[in-house]
């Protein structure tokens, strides 16, 4: 019986198979990397700009300020490039609106003193907003708000901008307010005598009436020593800020008016140091 011997199968070489698989994965891969590194197309936030504006100061309540669709575009559009964030993906309107109500009364006070700035005459709306929403840069704009307001005979619009001009003062200024111009009814008054607010002069004899200087001066005295009373007679002058007197050897602050005392002033505080501490000046 012949044998005949089985053929052997020829043998593939060795490591062929991976390598083609070696080689499809990085086929892969660099697609892959082709498909990453491709840019994105970017928003053109200018263009979003200019097609959303109307729909955005709608839906924020902004469109009661009545300006221009170009005055619009001046007004907020580096606030909404802000708010709009990244350019890479598309931003709906509505997410824009969110982000602006989250930081309303921030964005307003930015927005009523650029109003402010803008404008050289406002509507009454505009007015409003403006006196409403103005934060501590109010102690820049103040005398153009107040000479709109007065314009407008709006009093009580002038109680609320007396009060933001307070409060940034203390907040940016000083820990004292100046003395309240008898002209605007601000504490605005500086030590030349003129007005931050109104720009009135206003004379030394105007400013003891106004404030009722000897009652001032009575409730001062009253407060001193012995030794700050007889101090206060070798001096011809007392400071005078929001809070009431100083005596001339004390700090002075940047609010405080060099107040002359009269002859009769003087006399009164001699004649108080000898009553109130027994002894002779």
């Amino acid at each position: 019986m012949v044998i005949t011997p089985k053929k052997e199968k020829p043998k593939e070489k060795r490591g062929k198979g991976k390598e083609k698989e070696v080689k499809v994965k990085e086929v892969e891969s660099e697609e892959k990397k082709v498909r990453k590194s491709k840019p994105k197309k970017e928003v053109d936030i200018d263009a979003w700009i200019e097609a959303n504006i109307n729909e955005f100061v709608e839906m924020t309540g902004l469109s009661i300020l009545n300006l221009s669709r170009d005055q619009y575009i001046e007004l907020l559009h580096d606030i909404l490039t802000q708010l709009y964030g990244s350019t890479t993906t598309r931003t709906p309107v509505e997410t824009v609106v969110k982000r602006y109500n989250r930081y309303k009364d921030r964005l307003n006070e930015v927005i009523a003193s650029r109003l402010a700035y803008m404008l050289d005459r406002y509507t009454i709306d505009q007015l409003e907003f403006i006196v409403f929403n103005v934060g501590v840069n109010v102690l820049n704009i103040a005398p153009k708000i107040y000479a709109h307001i007065v314009r407008a005979g709006r009093d009580d619009l002038l109680k609320h901008l007396r009060s933001k001009w307070s409060s940034a003062w203390l907040a940016r200024r000083s820990q004292n307010l100046p003395v309240e111009c008898p002209k605007c009814g601000f504490n605005s008054l500086m030590p030349d005598m003129t007005c931050l607010v109104c720009g009135s002069y206003v004379t030394e004899p105007e400013l003891k009436k106004y404030v009722g200087f000897n009652n001032i001066l009575k409730s001062f005295l009253e407060l001193l020593d012995c030794n700050d009373l007889k101090t206060l007679t070798n001096y011809d002058t007392v400071l005078l800020n929001a809070s009431g007197l100083k005596s001339p050897t004390q700090a002075r602050s940047v609010e405080d008016i060099e107040i002359y005392l009269s002859a009769e002033e003087k006399k009164l505080i001699r004649e108080t140091y000898k009553v109130k501490c027994g002894l002779k000046s």
